[in-house]
């Protein structure tokens, strides 16, 4: 006697009180949260366990075919839903994963229930390994797959959340600045260059570290340098669109990573932050510490193929500025063919 098929996840949409989901088609397709940073990961957040709270739920990769990523954190608020593809359209793009289609799967937070729908993919979406046919609810703490990805849902008010925020910080994060690290830049840089030659639009990388940053460190110690770094860090971030990734990538040195801006957009950029670190008083004790930083600027062009073609460039205007007399900036350009 064969034994029964499997039960597909979607069947406990059955067990589950679905008086107050509406399950049409169409909108509400806005209020997506689409996040790789922990500031706007839990901008918003209101308090959780009240009568009545809306409780926002995450959404943490946990599985890559590349390892690419892994503890990103995507936020879904009640009322909304994200769309996970390889479509640099949807909520959770992942353009380096051939298996994913380009709109993959959906999820909804209707109600009090979330739930995840397969969109037609050529792979498949599974709950907890089972096929998903139709819609199927997701419980906090339940493993989901699109193609070769791996998902875990989670409600914020669980314990698990916070530990895997707290993972992610370490493997994401610069300890002392508080700014993402050059692992995090590494990633997000082969994601966004791989998109920018894909749509053919424009990507720009800004590099720029301290002047003389070693002898700050040798005249006022390197708890000094380490006070001058986080100001860095901290007045930098305030320049910067959500969309513009922050790294410190050495011992001084700096990126911002910023899609979707053109060479002219970048270099306004650099300017402003030149003007802004070079007329702030840096007072450490009673030391007024002088402290400037050069800038190089550079942006995707014809013939460049990998991500080091473009960090190339900027180094080698980072280069210039220092070459030119340092505090200032300085554009790549390139030598005619």
């Amino acid at each position: 006697m064969s034994e029964p098929p499997p039960r597909e996840a979607s069947e406990r949409l059955k067990d589950t009180d679905t008086d107050d989901i509406e399950l049409q088609q169409g909108p509400p397709e806005s209020g997506s949260g689409t996040t790789q940073s922990f500031e706007s990961a839990t901008r918003g957040r209101g308090r959780h366990g009240a009568p009545g709270a809306e409780v926002e739920a995450d959404i943490i990769l946990i599985a890559h075919p590349e390892n690419q990523r892994l503890g990103s954190r995507f936020r879904l608020s009640p009322g909304s839903s994200l769309e996970i593809g390889r479509s640099a359209a949807v909520g959770i793009s992942l353009p380096e994963v051939m298996s994913i289609s380009r709109k993959h799967a959906r999820l909804r937070y209707v109600g009090a229930a979330v739930t995840v729908e397969d969109l037609g993919s050529t792979n498949g979406t599974y709950v907890n390994g089972m096929p998903v046919r139709g819609r199927a609810v997701l419980r906090s703490g339940d493993r989901f797959q699109t193609a070769a990805v791996h998902f875990k849902f989670l409600h914020e008010q669980d314990v698990e959340s916070a530990y895997h925020l707290a993972i992610y910080e370490l493997v994401a994060r610069d300890g002392l600045t508080e700014i993402y690290n050059k692992r995090k830049f590494d990633e997000e840089f082969s994601r966004e260059f791989a998109r920018a030659i894909r749509h053919e639009r424009p990507l720009a990388l800004i590099i720029f570290d301290l002047d003389d940053f070693k002898a700050i460190n040798d005249s006022y110690g390197h708890l000094c340098g380490d006070f001058v770094l986080k100001q860095i860090a901290s007045l930098t971030r305030e320049f910067l669109r959500p969309e513009q990734l922050f790294a410190r990538v050495g011992g001084d040195e700096f990126v911002i990573l910023a899609p979707e801006t053109s060479v002219d957009g970048a270099q306004a950029l650099a300017a402003k932050l030149r003007d802004r670190v070079d007329s702030l008083d840096y007072r450490y004790g009673d030391a007024k510490i002088p402290v400037s930083c050069s800038f190089g600027v550079a942006e995707l062009a014809d013939g460049m193929t990998m991500t080091q073609d473009l960090y190339h460039a900027a180094d080698q205007a980072l280069f210039q500025s220092k070459r030119g007399g340092r505090n200032r900036v300085a554009v790549f350009a390139p030598e005619p063919s």
